[in-house]
């Protein structure tokens, strides 16, 4: 599949619904052509983000949209363990958090894209 826009991905998830059906459709097509895609116990992936995101906060200052969105949902879920998936979007690299069998999307962290000079 050819790489989609950021902006598809946050507007399909900011309806606010983490079953939303397009979501969940798009997440199918582009789930094959992730260059990292694995499980892992959601409290493992839970922490290792939530210190990601107090060293983004506190000590590097930089901020990548949807970390801290992510980071909640991944504490409020109930679920056992977390796929993650990391996709290359037009803008940037998108990294997913989702159920492991694609039915639900907890969470959408959007990286912008790196400059070649660095």
């Amino acid at each position: 599949m050819l790489p989609i826009s950021q902006h598809l991905l946050y507007e399909l998830m900011a309806k606010g619904d983490s079953s939303n059906p397009e979501l969940l459709a798009l997440l199918q097509e582009l789930a094959p052509s992730a260059t990292v895609d694995f499980v892992m116990p959601r409290y493992h992936l839970y922490h290792v983000y939530e210190t990601r995101l107090g060293l983004t906060q506190y000590v590097t200052g930089e901020f990548y949209e949807g970390l801290k969105e992510a980071v909640e949902a991944m504490a409020a879920s109930s679920l056992a363990n977390i796929r993650l998936l990391k996709i290359k979007c037009l803008e940037g690299d998108c990294v997913l958090f989702v159920e492991e069998n694609l039915k639900e999307v907890l969470g959408i962290i959007y990286f912008p894209q790196k400059s070649e000079a660095t």
